[in-house]
């Protein structure tokens, strides 16, 4: 028995080392800048980080033949995901340029692993580069720029000197309506100029001027309490300069998109998602699917992305749910993304093709219309699995023997022959003066069953929409239908929807969007179970006046 636990003691010791060993060598390297554009004697911070078990230090000597590090540090911090632990480091370098160009920062190898190249661009140090302890520079770009559209503003601060209790102001504009929105969080480097070295702080707005015309970006406002070399304090007030911008006027789209609304971004796709597998679509009759059309545009926010335009197709019936509106802060500006679900349900069994769906926008980069599309999607529809299969053939009936003849006079057949003659006479006039009677029994006893089944039908509905109980309402539903509607079986609710009048109708394709609808809202039954009372009235009224049980309810 010792021995036997000390086994398993050891198996499990085993496992778990082989789990370490195998998580230790799943180990994942990533690269990245804070800044993809820095101009030259500008620092920026290179991060590699590694999910997994690690021992020791990467070589990063590779970074050093374009770039000086300056900085490193490393820090280390256990994640949690999933139920499951991940070790996760990082190395953090500041790195400044040695000359101007467009670089690319190696792949780092490290335990196995490998990381990603890093593209970073260094531009020209500004000639016009000022002296003073503290300064402030503005970029704006594009310049001129459309109605509508966004407009990167960066504001850069620069000191050469201590600073405490600072504070920044946010950029205003005049002379024309404009949307500022301040992208992500500032950024801190340091630059040399003329030999002197400042720390800078970098701070972006995304701005959206709402009408042609000029625009004015008044100065922003540094002001601080600057430490002097001496000891000295004193409280300094610092501005930038005022920037006077151009706004474009929108430009008509062209006559295919003459209703387009105007939309100036700097990329934008269109894709679309099904809640089935890839390939082929195919959908069930009376089972619903999600189709999803996702928007995502560059320069311009959530809100200025339009409602697709879907177009009808007979026999499919698409209940739209409420859009998904969301945001990212790219290093390029805002990327905008709309989201929108359809639930889908086929009527019927067959091959029906959804028509494609387009979005025009305006390309502010290269000044021209576009448009962004999915192509029609071809469908193939199933039957539903609660249709009925082929009725089942009707066995043969068994031939009725062949009489024997045997042998006897011609007398007796003569004889025979009158007897038969007279018989046929006597059975037809009885049958005329039996007939009417009989057909009266006969379709009485026939519908009698039908009639009981209607009644019971109808009292189990009466009492699932007392309850809102919408799953059971739907199965009485359809099996009330089978029993009511003439021809085949429905064989969901929007094809027995079609059959029935209007408001009877309504009421049941409202219970079809409460249960296969995007927006799942409790159902409420009152109004179906009236819809159905006066049905159920028209039969009795028939019932008393001799007509027919299944009356013309189909449209």
């Amino acid at each position: 028995m010792v021995m036997r636990a000390c086994t398993v003691r050891l198996t499990l010791a085993a496992l778990a080392y082989a789990a370490i060993a195998a998580g230790a060598q799943e180990l994942t390297l990533t690269a990245s800048v804070d800044r993809s554009s820095v101009r030259e004697n500008e620092s920026f911070t290179y991060v590699l980080r590694a999910q997994g078990q690690v021992r020791g230090e990467p070589d990063l000597t590779p970074l050093a033949a374009d770039f000086d590090i300056l900085q490193r540090s490393r820090s280390t911090s256990i994640q949690m995901a999933g139920g499951q632990t991940s070790q996760v480091t990082e190395w953090l370098l500041q790195l400044m340029p040695d000359r101007p160009g467009q670089f690319t920062l190696p792949p780092v190898d490290y335990a196995g692993a490998s990381s990603n190249a890093v593209n970073i661009e260094v531009l020209p140090a500004l000639v016009s580069d000022a002296p003073a302890d503290i300064f402030l520079e503005v970029e704006v770009a594009p310049s001129p720029a459309y109605a509508q559209a966004e407009v990167i503003y960066t504001i850069r601060l620069f000191r050469g000197v201590s600073t405490g209790r600072s504070a920044l102001s946010a950029p205003e504009t005049t002379g024309g309506e404009a949307i500022i929105e301040r992208l992500g969080d500032d950024r801190e480097y340091q630059v040399v100029r003329n030999g002197r070295s400042f720390m800078a702080l970098e701070r972006r707005y995304a701005i959206f001027p709402q009408s042609a015309g000029q625009l004015t970006i008044l100065p922003v406002t540094f002001e601080a309490v600057v430490i002097a070399a001496t000891g000295f304090s004193s409280v300094q007030r610092f501005r930038s300069e005022a920037f006077e911008l151009e706004v474009l006027s929108p430009v008509a789209p062209p006559p295919q998109w003459r209703d387009a609304a105007w939309l100036p971004a700097r990329s934008l796709e269109l894709t679309e998602r099904w809640s089935s597998t890839s390939g082929a679509i195919s959908l069930t009759a009376g089972v619903p699917q999600t189709r999803t059309l996702i928007v995502e545009a560059e320069g311009v926010q959530e809100t200025q992305l339009p409602e697709l335009r879907v177009l009808p197709v007979d026999g499919v019936r698409q209940y739209p749910d409420q859009p998904e509106l969301g945001r990212e802060v790219t290093p390029r500006g805002l990327q905008a993304r709309r989201t929108e679900r359809y639930a889908v349900i086929a009527q019927a069994a067959g091959e029906r093709t959804l028509p494609g769906v387009e979005l025009p926008w305006f390309d502010v980069t290269e000044r021209r219309w576009k448009a962004a599309s999915v192509p029609a999607q071809p469908l193939e529809i199933l039957p539903s699995p609660e249709a009925p299969g082929p009725a089942a053939s009707a066995a043969p009936q068994p031939a009725s023997p062949a009489a024997d003849g045997g042998p006897g006079t011609a007398v007796w057949q003569a004889v025979s022959a009158a007897l038969f003659v007279a018989w046929l006479a006597t059975l037809g006039l009885w049958w005329q003066s039996w007939r009417p009677q009989r057909s009266v029994i006969t379709a009485t006893a026939a519908e009698a069953p039908r009639r009981g089944a209607n009644r019971r039908l109808l009292r189990q509905l009466r009492s699932a929409c007392e309850a809102n109980d919408a799953k059971r309402a739907h199965a009485l539903l359809l099996e009330w239908g089978a029993l009511r509607l003439p021809g085949a079986e429905p064989s969901s609710l929007g094809a027995m929807a079609q059959r029935l009048p209007s408001e009877l109708a309504k009421q049941i394709e409202a219970l079809e969007r409460s249960l296969f609808g995007p927006e799942r809202q409790d159902w409420h039954g009152r109004e179906l179970a009236q819809a159905l009372a006066e049905i159920d009235s028209v039969d009795r009224s028939g019932e008393t006046s001799g007509g027919e049980l299944l009356m013309p309810l189909y449209r």
